[in-house]
């Protein structure tokens, strides 16, 4: 061992840069330090600002309050007013076809085409459900059959079937197990003359329940001794597949048959209404029996009509409100069967056929006085007689803003009511968005762009969200500092005393605690909210703020326990450090991180709370205008217009996720524990 020491001794080399030596004459002293010096919250900041994901969802949340705040003023479009016509408009931010891609634009399916045109159907004023003009690229043509009743399928299909039903005879208010039927309109019998009536039943639409029986024969109602009867044309017969029709050849003979069976003087002529019969069934657990009638023939004018489109025509018109049933408040069920429809499917412009022009548009003198006090265009009326006004020009001005873009007609005459007053009417091009614009419902003059489509009201659902959203927010922040501000001081005061003082303080917070939180609102809205418009801000905020200190009291009491008995603060207390200087200088700001952490959080649970209850309980409880009720108001819409709940909810999402990692980040920063650190 000695010789190995003394071999490492005599290796190891003792050089003159292995030692630094002084003048006898400098002093030695500490050096400045390099870097500045920092406080605790400059630190905390720049431990936030490395955190990646937090500084994002500050940035998303800051962008979203501003949007809060600036949306519900800066634009003009009108939330307070429907709008039918601007109904279910989906989301627009692009302009051209780009196939449904937020263009403003979607695929309609399933409308009704005229056979021989091929041509959106109309109605019997010439009107159409869609606008030909919005119609983007072709008509893809196809056929089909439906079982819907309409006037379009009335006036435009060809073949099917009218379906006459019974139902069980315990069908409250829908079927009290009386007979069913069908009569035509009142026709009049010269019972010197004969008639025939038929009805052909088609088997293959005819569906008979299970274990039951349809039975069915014509009728004739008509006034026997100032009594409404219903006269029998034909015996009641067991519908089979093999039953293709039921015919009366001879109806005066069977009427006039009736009377003398009756002993009853028999008439000339009999006014009435044909029909057919379906007998109600016997048993309350049969199902729905559906005859089905694919025509009727009758030499009484004004009775029968053919198969296919005439029959469909004859529903909407010789049987309009003229379907009977055949017992006391009962309500026939009519409807139709396997009808041939034309249809057609295309890519249709919701915002041009609800901004787009409308041609043939009726301007009244009210009108063309405010276009010309606005300088949008100079106009005179013609003489009466006159097809054109005297005078009609745009302004520069007006070339933007004015609706009337083109004149038809006019009409000027003499009131017939008072024949000193003239009578002017305009017919003419209407720019539909200039008009809504003149009329204050929408904030720009050209045509709209609705980020988030249109409610079923027609309000831009863009503004509609950020206005529920400033709301909640307003609630949500105003409610965490009040809860905030209390439950600091309630906890504090709780964690750093102690002893009996603690004991009761936790004792009445956990009474409040227990109550649950439906109740405290409900009690609140009872008390404070008997005008049963809905709760009010004020309300909604004196319930959250009853009970929501608890958690953050119940927080900031923990780390006062944990806290207060620290050296430092036992040495603070020695040199006789206040206890208000002890709580807020030395343990507070220790216990600041998981404090702030809470406290952030609290913002989105306060708005969720909210959401929740004017979602789930939308009556006295409800806050008028805040988000959740927005979110309530179109989850109706789901299936039609799914695009309304899911940008409400995708808002409602980012601000959770923002908030969450916004707090996480502020809870890293001011962790007293990584004070100084670079990590």
């Amino acid at each position: 061992m000695e010789n190995k020491k003394n071999e490492m001794e005599q290796s190891v080399e003792i050089l003159d840069s292995d030692f630094s030596f002084l003048k006898s004459d400098e002093s030695i002293h500490d050096q400045k330090f390099e870097t500045k010096p920092t406080t605790f919250f400059k630190d905390a900041m720049k431990r936030f600002v490395k955190n990646r994901s937090s500084v994002v969802a500050a940035s998303i949340l800051a962008v979203l309050i501003v949007m809060s705040i600036v949306v519900p003023f800066a634009d003009k479009n009108d939330i307070n007013t429907p709008q039918g016509d601007l109904q279910y408009l989906p989301p627009k931010w692009f302009d051209g076809n780009l196939n449904g891609f937020f263009d403003g634009t979607d695929m309609v399916t399933g409308a009704i085409l005229d056979p021989e045109t091929q041509k959106l159907a109309v109605d019997e004023n010439g009107k159409s459900d869609y606008v030909e003009s919005a119609i983007v690229g072709g008509i893809n043509v196809y056929s089909s059959y439906s079982d819907m009743y309409s006037s379009a399928v009335a006036r435009y299909g060809k073949g099917g079937c009218l379906t006459l039903a019974n139902q069980s005879p315990k069908m409250e208010g829908v079927y009290e197990g009386e007979d069913q039927g069908i009569l035509s309109k009142e026709v009049t019998l010269d019972l010197s003359k004969d008639y025939d009536y038929s009805v052909s039943i088609d088997p293959e639409q005819t569906v008979l329940y299970a274990d039951s029986s349809l039975r069915l024969h014509l009728t004739f109602l008509a006034s026997v001794d100032g009594e409404e009867t219903y006269i029998p044309l034909t015996e009641t017969v067991d519908w089979d597949s093999s039953l293709t029709r039921l015919a009366c050849e001879h109806v005066s003979t069977s009427v006039k048959s009736y009377f003398e069976d009756k002993s009853l003087g028999v008439p000339s002529s009999l006014t009435g209404r044909i029909g057919i019969v379906v007998d109600a069934p016997e048993d309350e657990k049969s199902g729905a029996n559906v005859l089905a009638i694919s025509s009727v023939s009758s030499s009484i004018k004004g009775v029968g009509f053919a198969s296919g489109i005439e029959a469909r025509r004859a529903i909407a018109e010789k049987f309009a409100n003229a379907y009977s049933s055949f017992g006391k408040e009962s309500k026939p069920l009519v409807s139709i069967k396997h009808v041939e429809v034309l249809y057609g499917s295309f890519r249709y412009d919701y915002y041009a056929a609800a901004f787009g022009d409308v041609a043939h548009y009726s301007f009244s003198p009210t009108m063309i006085e405010d276009y010309v006090e606005r300088g949008w265009m100079e106009f005179e009326w013609g003489p009466a007689g006159s097809s054109q006004p005297a005078k009609f020009v745009l302004t520069p001005e007006g070339e933007t803003y004015c609706p009337l873009r083109s004149v038809d007609y006019q009409v000027v005459s003499e009131n017939p009511l008072d024949p000193s007053m003239t009578v002017h009417q305009l017919f003419g091009t209407m720019s539909n968005y200039r008009l809504l614009y003149s009329q204050g419902k929408i904030g720009s003059c050209e045509m709209p762009k609705y980020a988030f489509g249109t409610d079923r009201n027609g309000k831009d659902f863009f503004k509609v969200v950020f206005s529920g959203l400033l709301t909640s927010l307003g609630l949500g922040l105003l409610a965490s500092a009040i809860n905030i501000v209390i439950g600091l001081i309630w906890g504090s005061i709780s964690g750093y005393f102690g002893g009996w003082v603690d004991l009761i303080m936790e004792r009445l917070t956990e009474i409040l605690g227990g109550v649950p939180f439906i109740i405290v609102m409900t009690l609140v809205a009872l008390l404070w909210n008997q005008n049963g418009g809905g709760t009010t801000f004020w309300t909604f905020l004196l319930a959250l703020c009853l009970t929501g200190w608890i958690g953050i009291s119940g927080t900031t009491r923990s780390q006062f326990y944990r806290y207060k008995g620290r050296e430092y603060v036992l040495a603070s207390r020695t040199l006789g450090a206040s206890d208000t200087r002890l709580i807020f200088k030395h343990i507070l700001p220790n216990a600041i991180g998981t404090i702030v952490t809470s406290a952030v959080l609290m913002i989105p649970s306060v708005i969720f709370t909210e959401a929740n209850i004017s979602y789930l309980l939308p009556g006295a409880l409800a806050l008028k205008g805040s988000f959740g009720v927005t979110i309530e108001s179109v989850q109706g819409d789901i299936s039609r217009a799914p695009y309304l709940i899911v940008s409400a909810s995708l808002i409602m999402a980012l601000l959770m996720i923002c908030f969450n990692l916004f707090g996480n980040g502020l809870r890293d920063a001011f962790n007293p524990s990584l004070k100084g650190s670079d990590e």
